[in-house]
């Protein structure tokens, strides 16, 4: 299995190896500041995409790394599963607000690896993460507390029922390019919060960001162990992570094909995976929608981080009454967006493979007859991995840039004749990670919301779900597999045991041995006395049972 999360999240119809992108592997200078500690080790080079300027290096771990990686997350779960949510709460403030006061830094560092604007890397990678922080801080302990007073059954009364959550040990997390930081801090913050230690291993792309990960807790207190940076290419040190015999848990957020395979790698060990998938999203505008919000929710659900998004619209279906209308109020939007990596601007794609993937769905597109309505403007001067804003008409099925994950700024739109026929394209395509419907008539908005069969809704309102730290974030269908945040997420880190307590003074159960002769009649009768629908044979069945109590008594006490 060939682990290429350096490419995901995007389609992997097209791959390419590592080298065959924007990294280059290189054996170790003089003056590598690594070298002391990975002697000898080769390096791989992280390139600017929106420049193709040379911005760092890092070691390229390999297997025998990720052993000794491994052992130290092991013998520091031991004292750290024993930690309290009051130390964790501290760790957590405290991270929170070093991550706050250096926010505009880090924004800057995510931007120059992953091509996005500063804006961008500060609304849905910082922000989102300095809330999930705070959140997890205050909520963790209520979220994890021990569920008690359960009801039981008369068969064996008064028992005390609960159940617990335990941490399940060491957790692997695999994050992806797109919002490296955000997607990297999300899992990260669940498992530790939860009192797992956690192994990380960011795209080759970005790995600065996981490196920020690290920075923020470490300023945090959290202890040394707890958390560790694989620094290396998936092909070869993300394998060796995920293939580990000692790992309890993965975490892996990317293409649905590379997840297949972590999941089916990780069911030969009989360990639990949460997937964060592709996703193809769709955006229903209804005839009664506010065309404004409308126009500008799509505008910016489809466009934002340079439509490299997972929950970002994909695909939009407009009301065929309303259609002229809405495009009315969508093209200006759209034509007065720039690429660059200013304010309000898009940035450069990531990855050329994807970037070679969106052509490859225009392409497609346009020869089986759709109609470019816009694209523009023109693409920098530059080494950048630019890609231009499109809109497509006349739409249909079988283009890929319907069936498939875009990933990019491409967006089909499509008219609609009646809403069950826009509810039947959305829930046709093979994704379901997230959705958008813009209606002022809020029983439709709902009704939609109810039919669409992905993870979660936006009602004029689009990538918003991800945002709310108290919901439960995850995909459906070919979109991922388990979920994260919220109550929920946070649970999904754990392992649940449940826990039943006596509370009477009796030497035996009735059904233990040795049983009385007349035990199967008894425990017959009770059946009926407490479950028959017929009140007589209730009736005749405590008759039956009534002398027989006595002996009862006398076998159990």
């Amino acid at each position: 299995m060939q682990l290429e999360n350096d490419l995901a999240p995007s389609s992997t119809r097209h791959r390419h190896s590592v080298t065959e992108q924007c990294l280059s592997i290189t054996n170790p200078s003089p003056s590598d500041p690594y070298e002391d500690h990975f002697h000898k080790r080769r390096t791989f080079v992280i390139k600017d995409p929106a420049t193709g300027r040379e911005i760092d290096r890092y070691p390229l771990m390999d297997k025998e790394d990720v052993g000794r990686v491994v052992a130290t997350a092991r013998d520091k779960f031991v004292s750290w599963s024993q930690s309290t949510f009051t130390e964790r709460k501290r760790i957590f403030v405290k991270a929170s607000q070093y991550l706050a006061a250096n926010a505009g830094r880090f924004a800057e560092q995510i931007a120059a690896e992953n091509g996005k604007t500063k804006m961008d890397a500060l609304l849905c990678d910082v922000y989102c993460a300095v809330d999930l922080l705070k959140h997890t801080a205050k909520h963790a302990e209520k979220y994890l507390k021990p569920v008690k007073g359960l009801p039981g059954t008369m068969v064996v009364p008064m028992r005390k029922n609960s159940y617990i959550f335990q941490p399940k040990g060491v957790v692997g997390v695999i994050s992806p390019w797109n919002y490296p930081f955000g997607l990297s801090m999300s899992p990260v913050i669940s498992a530790i919060a939860a009192g797992n230690t956690v192994i990380l291993k960011p795209s080759s792309q970005t790995t600065r960001s996981g490196m920020i990960v690290k920075e923020i807790f470490d300023n945090g207190g959290l202890p040394e162990g707890v958390l560790q940076i694989l620094t290396g290419t998936g092909s070869l040190t993300g394998q060796a992570l995920i293939e580990h015999a000692d790992i309890d848990m993965l975490f892996f957020t990317g293409s649905t094909d590379v997840g297949l395979e972590v999941s089916a790698h990780a069911a030969k060990r009989l360990i639990p995976v949460i997937l964060e998938l592709g996703g193809k999203d769709v955006a229903i505008v209804t005839k009664n929608a506010d065309l404004d919000r409308a126009a500008h929710g799509v505008a910016w659900g489809a466009f934002v981080n340079t439509g490299q998004t997972c929950i970002g619209t994909e695909i939009v279906l407009v009301d065929r009454a309303v259609y002229d209308a809405f495009m009315d109020k969508l093209l200006p939007i759209v034509k007065g967006l720039k690429l660059g990596k200013g304010v309000g601007e898009l940035g450069s794609m990531t990855m050329e493979s994807q970037r070679k993937i969106v052509l490859a769905q225009l392409e497609d597109a346009v020869r089986k007859g759709a109609k470019v309505i816009y694209s523009g403007p023109s693409v920098p001067d530059d080494k950048g991995l630019w890609c231009t804003p499109t809109l497509l008409g006349d739409v249909t099925p079988d283009m890929d840039v319907f069936r498939e994950e875009t990933f990019g700024p491409l967006k089909g739109i499509i008219a609609y004749d009646t809403l069950e026929e826009a509810i039947g394209l959305a829930n046709s395509v093979k994704y379901g990670l997230s959705g958008c419907v813009y209606t002022k008539d809020m029983k439709e908005g709902n009704y939609v919301a109810e039919q669409l069969k992905v993870g979660s809704v936006n009602i004029n309102d689009c990538l918003c779900t991800f945002a709310m730290p108290a919901l439960p974030f995850g995909g459906v269908k070919k979109s991922g597999l388990g979920y994260y945040h919220g109550e929920i997420g946070l649970r999904a880190f754990t392992d649940i045991k449940s826990i039943t307590e006596n509370t009477l003074p009796m030497k035996k159960e009735l059904q233990w041995y040795p049983v009385l002769d007349d035990t199967v009649e008894i425990l017959e009768e009770v059946i009926h006395l407490l479950y028959s629908g017929n009140f007589f044979r209730r009736i005749q069945a405590y008759l039956k049972l009534l002398p027989k109590v006595p002996k009862i008594i006398k076998s159990i006490w």
